[in-house]
């Protein structure tokens, strides 16, 4: 027998995963907080639901794509919750980018009501891609955090979705993994910022950097990344935002508190995001940190050289 599937949050990459059930499963029942998104997948097989609960109640698997632990466990948790009372949802798929306490508190509320919860946040392995774009070509990456029992159940749904689906441990290890990755190329990001901004103060614009760090000790793929965007693309275009980032960031310095690691260098790029938020770039694209980060020096990162 075939699992219903429903989905709740159609954000960036909510809104790219869908296709992909609607035509594995035929049909797909949806959820979102701005209900026209939710709607607008009528035409294709999609079906709307006015709650989480109604989400979990057309539903046998119901798979989360969210923005934050907050909405995590609002979804679950809040009023008309897929934990309050849901009558027929057996598994739920949580591929937020979340924190691995939020996702082992939701592991045991779910537990105790007889439904399975496992995480698969999602990332992307192929270079100049961001997370929607691997979402909308099925090549995504998921970080699997389950029971071994509970792997196969959830790989057969999310087969549909990605090319790599990675059991990593137990609930709360796929989160840690996540936060790990998105550090990593986090970081990148900002060496790559700096380093565009000292070689534009010398006077060679950010294209011309790019084209030899793409072929020197410098190339990857958040250099790609930032390549595809700030110098062949369009930094109006939100992929991921600078707030969304910054909560990337926060979350691993929380973890790293816990586990006793210390990070010098995420507390002063949170501080550096916090700058860009002060100034209200908090809904723009992450991408925009690379312009930023040559603005604190004057530089005009695009011509090479002091802004006039």
């Amino acid at each position: 027998m075939t699992d219903t599937i429903g989905q709740i949050g159609l954000g960036s990459v909510g809104r790219e995963l869908a296709p992909h059930l609607i035509k594995a499963y035929g049909t797909l029942t949806l959820n979102d907080r701005d209900e026209a998104r939710a709607k607008s997948f009528g035409n294709a097989g999609g079906v709307f639901a006015s709650t989480p609960r109604a989400v979990a109640d057309a539903s046998d698997v119901v798979l989360l794509s969210l923005p934050d632990p907050d909405a995590v466990r609002a979804v679950l948790l809040g009023k008309d919750g897929i934990l309050t009372g849901a009558t027929r949802c057996t598994l739920i798929i949580d591929t937020t980018t979340s924190d691995p306490a939020t996702a082992r508190d939701m592991e045991a509320t779910a537990k105790a009501r007889g439904i399975t919860y496992v995480e698969a946040p999602i990332s992307t392995p192929i270079p100049g891609m961001p997370g929607p774009a691997a979402a909308r070509n099925a090549s995504a990456t998921f970080l699997v955090g389950a029971a071994p029992e509970s792997f196969e159940r959830v790989r057969s749904v999310l087969s549909h979705l990605g090319k790599h689906v990675f059991h990593v441990g137990a609930v709360g290890q796929g989160s840690a993994m996540k936060l790990v990755t998105n550090y990593i190329a986090g970081a990148t990001r900002v060496a790559v910022a700096e380093g565009f901004a000292l070689a534009a103060a010398m006077g060679i614009p950010c294209a011309r950097t790019a084209e030899i760090c793409r072929h020197a000790a410098a190339a990857s793929q958040t250099l790609e990344e930032v390549i595809k965007q700030v110098i062949e693309g369009d930094l109006n275009e939100v992929n991921f935002s600078v707030d969304l980032r910054y909560k990337d960031f926060r979350l691993t310095s929380e973890l790293a508190r816990e586990m006793q690691v210390p990070m010098p260098l995420n507390a002063i790029i949170i501080e550096l995001y916090q700058m860009m938020r002060a100034r209200g770039m908090g809904a723009m694209e992450m991408n925009n940190v690379v312009p930023f980060v040559a603005g604190l020096g004057g530089i005009d990162i695009f011509k090479g050289g002091k802004k006039v």
